[in-house]
């Protein structure tokens, strides 16, 4: 009877942990895909001190390497903000529409989607990686 009793908390702990695990990264999912949205539309409407909260700082600063987003009072940052916002504009307006894809768990706070850009029987995917970070999920790569 007692490991019965134990076998059932083993049980219940796995499915109680497995269910929060699952929880836990649809809530991800949901906040990375929104923040993809936004950052498209800031892309599209040329709002790129808007798209530079949602990026991943890369440069020499490297305490500030994918744990801190782009400061867009910053000029040289601010152009490179505006290189990738063209990089999507671009996807943009190639395609009629675009439709979000698979979503992966690349790493331990880090999410990667798949977006494919259609213009008539022309398809185009394209992944976007971002990682967990104080600022919430910014992007640090797209190809």
């Amino acid at each position: 009877m007692k490991r019965l009793f134990s076998f059932g908390m083993i049980l219940f702990t796995l499915v109680a942990f497995s269910s929060h695990v699952q929880y836990a990264q649809a809530n991800d999912e949901n906040s990375v895909k929104s923040t993809l949205k936004n950052l498209l539309e800031f892309s599209k409407t040329k709002a790129y001190d808007k798209a530079a909260n949602l990026i991943a700082y890369e440069g020499d600063d490297k305490n500030r390497t994918h744990k801190d987003s782009f400061n867009p009072s910053n000029k040289e940052e601010l152009n490179q903000v505006k290189r990738i916002c063209k990089k999507i504009t671009a996807l943009l307006e190639l395609s009629s529409k675009c439709e979000f894809g698979e979503f992966k768990s690349a790493s331990k706070g880090a999410y990667t989607v798949q977006v494919t850009f259609i213009s008539g029987e022309q398809k185009l995917a394209t992944t976007f990686n971002f990682e967990k970070t104080g600022k919430g999920f910014l992007l640090v790569s797209m190809n």
